[in-house]
């Protein structure tokens, strides 16, 4: 297939509608496809490069899953998502996480925990810098490190197949998360290297519920949710106060921060 400008580039050695059903999940996300709109598979199809069937088969695989609705004559619609159904995704991904980070804990190699750390370095670089492309790639990353390190390839499988549902890619635009992942991040080593499972594992689950909120205000603002988010503040100094090794909120309210 030719490239186009502004068209998608499609891997070949992949079946097409599977590829095309994550570009609308995307879509979706974004806002660019928002609540009750309808999906036209011509329109889908010129946008993707593609003919209309792998675009029906994507949407009918995304009607399964209960993102578009489809009535026979009326076409594919997108199903309006609330802040609780993203809350509920984020849930399930937070258990996973926080599983594969218990696992990890007493796996994770001295080499493993270095890497670790320069990615940390790198991350805050990265945010410091500006650069949202390269903050996000090393906080995958991170993440995949620990994955592995985990030895449980049935739990990565779970982690991955919720995190497809919710396909969200630009957290540098999320108001707060370059604040919070690194905060985050640093009670996640901190356990990892004092080889303490559930502690790490207790800092990853609310790493996960904290970056939901955030992530489901930004998908509010952005009109994306049914529902309008509350304001992220508050809740993120709740959060890392709340944080295990954190000290807990002063008595005006607002969580205290290490020098």
């Amino acid at each position: 297939m030719s490239e186009t400008p502004g068209v998608p580039r499609l891997d070949p050695g992949e079946r097409l509608s599977p590829q095309i059903a994550r570009l609308i999940r995307e879509l979706i996300m974004t806002g660019e496809a928002t609540g009750h709109a309808k999906l036209r598979t011509e329109h889908l199809a010129a946008r993707f490069g593609v003919s209309a069937t792998p675009v029906r088969e994507a949407l009918m695989s995304l009607h399964g899953e209960g993102l578009v609705s489809f009535q026979p004559g009326r076409g594919f619609r997108v199903v309006p998502m609330t802040r609780q159904d993203l809350l509920d995704l984020y849930d399930a991904q937070a258990y996973f996480a926080g599983e594969l980070t218990v696992r990890a804990a007493t796996r994770l190699t001295d080499q493993d925990l270095e890497t670790l750390h320069r990615m940390q370095a790198d991350l805050i670089r990265a945010l410091e810098q500006g650069d949202g492309q390269a903050s996000e790639t090393i906080e995958i990353g991170l993440h995949r490190v620990i994955n592995m390190a985990s030895d449980a390839p049935k739990l990565r499988w779970l982690l991955k197949s919720t995190t497809r549902y919710a396909p969200f890619r630009s957290w540098s635009r999320v108001a707060h998360w370059a604040a919070a992942a690194p905060e985050d991040h640093l009670l996640v080593l901190r356990a990892l290297e004092r080889r303490s499972p559930a502690t790490a594992g207790a800092a990853m689950t609310a790493h996960i519920h904290n970056v939901a909120d955030l992530l489901a205000d930004h998908l509010a603002e952005q009109g994306v949710l049914s529902e309008t988010g509350t304001e992220a503040d508050g809740r993120m100094r709740r959060h890392l106060a709340g944080l295990p090794g954190r000290p807990g909120p002063d008595p005006g309210g607002n969580a205290s921060h290490p020098g």
